[in-house]
């Protein structure tokens, strides 16, 4: 694992321990100043004001010079510590609901500066470490996750627990710190292509997926707080653990090809989740849906979390973007809390129709999403070969050799039939997609990806952006 992956893990880590844990906590101190649906409502309080603090760090870190900020986050690390003590008081509704709502206010603007973070310390990486942002994000995840199971059941004192994330705090604020001040002084990644139309579109119907998604995930949440803060079950006792191994596997299986299957996952996931609302509502049995949430949860936050993270890469207001994701799953669960409350108390034929509504406006949408964002990653892997076909042309006016002479010599060492040479030489002067290109060979698209493969296989690389960029590299040392 490289060292910078390790960091990012760590910093992503805590970070999801001190977030989820102060929720966790809050709701336990808002338990002794209010009833159960009150809890409810305070908490999608405190979560619609961290969604401000993640939408002000874009523009805090452009207005604020270099010397300010340094200051501001150490002041605002300081008054963290201090809003969590002020929870533990409770000395009343308002007090700690104002308390609360400071308190996830920085957490927000500390989350959505953690995600920029991480996903710059693969913004400059190759394709092949860019692929495991993903798995990052669940590592990550899991043991932020493993954190709070061992905050809440290995530390029996309320005090003890506070201290433990105060100082988990203190060491994200540590590497936080160290991070931005590498990444200012090296210089942000930007873009390699302008965000243009599609990229934007992209960028809308991942918000409108991911409102959708929300509401169902809320709901569920919902229904297992109220549980919890009316004293039927501790939701942070064993079954919090299918959490952190969700996240995990969700992680390592959206990273497969790139995120190819990425958006196919997160929809067989959303549906059993619709059927995990409905079962709730219709009084089916409390523990079933519990497990469920968690192992669902668990996907949706890393699909979120990591799809807006890459998204970032496309867009010019990356500090924006990366940490969306968190800010819009937070703004749709305060959003729709009334709604989820009243869909929980509603006869089960009402439950059963809104959640096929919006299960099939969710899937039209994910159905678009995949289409647009393959031709955003297009565009991308394009940009990226331009920049090593520059390269290359001013290597090969240096050595005074002509590119089909090079191409002779790369299929000879490796082997390559005269078909797979024609198909190599197509990709290396084509921008199209690979329905164009198979059209330009005049072969079926099965028989392109099958040539593709059969390349892979003799130069050992992945895809095709893989193998371009391992001829490109082959070019410059002959």
């Amino acid at each position: 694992m490289r060292k910078g992956t390790a960091r990012s893990i760590l910093m992503l880590g805590i970070f999801y321990f001190v977030f989820l844990g102060a929720e966790y906590y809050f709701d336990n101190m808002m338990a002794f100043v209010t009833d159960a649906d009150g809890v409810v409502l305070a908490q999608n309080y405190i979560l619609g004001s961290s969604v401000l603090g993640f939408l002000l760090y874009a523009p805090m870190e452009k207005m604020l010079p270099a010397k300010i900020k340094q200051l501001f986050w150490s002041m605002s690390s300081a008054a963290v510590i201090l809003m969590f003590f002020f929870i533990k008081i409770h000395s009343g509704y308002g007090h700690t609901l104002r308390a609360g709502m400071f308190l996830f206010l920085l957490l927000g603007y500390f989350g959505s500066g953690v995600h920029y973070l991480v996903a710059q310390t693969f913004a400059a990486e190759n394709e092949t470490e860019k692929s495991h942002l993903a798995r990052t994000v669940g590592c990550a995840y899991a043991f932020g996750i493993l954190l709070q199971f061992i905050n809440n059941n290995c530390i029996s004192s309320v005090a003890v627990q506070v201290i433990f994330l105060c100082l988990a705090f203190a060491v994200m604020e540590g590497l936080f710190m160290v991070k931005a001040q590498q990444v200012g002084a090296q210089g942000e990644t930007h873009p390699l292509i302008e965000a243009d139309g599609v990229a934007r579109k992209t960028g809308m119907l991942l918000i409108f997926i991911v409102a959708l998604m929300t509401f169902i995930f809320a709901t569920l949440d919902n229904a297992v707080t109220l549980v919890h803060a009316g004293g039927g079950a501790d939701i942070g006792q064993w079954p919090r653990l299918l959490l952190a191994c969700s996240g995990l596997l969700a992680g390592f299986l959206y990273d497969i090809k790139k995120g190819a299957y990425q958006n196919i996952i997160m929809y067989c996931v959303m549906m059993l989740s619709t059927i995990c609302v409905v079962v709730i509502t219709c009084g089916g049995p409390f523990l079933l849906g519990l497990v469920v949430f968690y192992l669902s949860a668990g996907f949706f936050s890393i699909y979120f979390a990591s799809s807006f993270m890459r998204l970032s890469y496309a867009m010019k207001e990356g500090k924006l973007w990366a940490g969306l994701g968190r800010a819009v799953n937070n703004l749709c669960a305060v959003g729709t809390a009334s709604m989820s409350l009243a869909l929980l108390h509603s006869p089960s034929y009402v439950t059963i129709v809104i959640a096929l509504v919006l299960f099939a406006i969710t899937s039209v949408l994910i159905f678009v999403y995949q289409r647009y964002g393959d031709q955003m990653r297009w565009k991308q892997e394009n940009a990226i070969l331009s920049q090593e076909a520059e390269k290359t042309e001013k290597i090969l006016e240096t050595h005074k050799k002509s590119e089909e002479e090079l191409l002779a010599l790369f299929a000879q060492e490796f082997s390559l039939t005269p078909r797979e040479v024609e198909v190599l030489a197509c990709m290396l002067h084509s921008e199209d997609n690979v329905t164009e290109m198979a059209t330009q060979l005049a072969i079926s698209r099965a028989a392109l990806y099958r040539h593709i493969s059969n390349m892979n296989e003799k130069t050992n690389t992945k895809a095709r952006i893989g193998l371009l960029q391992f001829y490109y590299a082959w070019m410059q040392e002959k």
